[in-house]
């Protein structure tokens, strides 16, 4: 037996409650790299030009190619945080994909890399009760 829908019994759906977010990044011909978003986000394929987080709970990250006579303006960056035991696998995996270090000044406690279109992210560790060091401000 065939359950009745949930409209039979009065419910009604809030539409002001639901949404999807998608970011892109934007770049000219062959300075889009997926690769290093899916492994600095820790996302998965959906197609060649996008990544998703497997778990279902972030945005969709997708690469837009520009015309190459186009200026491109980086008015924008990612921040990702996570768990301080694996923020360093992480920025590992972001630079074997391609990425570069711009600045590792606060690492262990953040890192700021950048793709190949000069497309920047913040890696950051949760704090946790991290507390700096005497020795540069590094957390420990």
């Amino acid at each position: 037996m065939t359950p009745p829908p949930p409209r039979a019994h009065g419910a009604v759906a809030d539409r002001a409650a639901v949404q999807k977010v998608q970011v892109a990044v934007a770049a000219h011909p062959g300075k889009g790299d997926v690769g290093f978003w899916r492994a600095v986000l820790g996302y998965a394929p959906l197609a060649d030009d996008n990544a998703v987080d497997p778990l279902g709970h972030s945005s969709t990250v997708w690469m837009q190619e520009l015309d190459p006579d186009k200026p491109l303006r980086h008015a924008m960056h990612i921040d990702v945080s996570l768990a301080r035991e694996h923020a360093e696998a992480r920025v590992a995996a972001a630079l074997a994909a391609g990425g570069h270090v711009i600045d590792h000044s606060a690492a262990p406690a953040a890192w700021i890399l950048s793709d190949d279109g000069g497309n920047r992210v913040c890696v950051a560790a949760w704090p946790d009760g991290a507390e700096p060091t005497a020795a540069g401000g590094r957390y420990s």
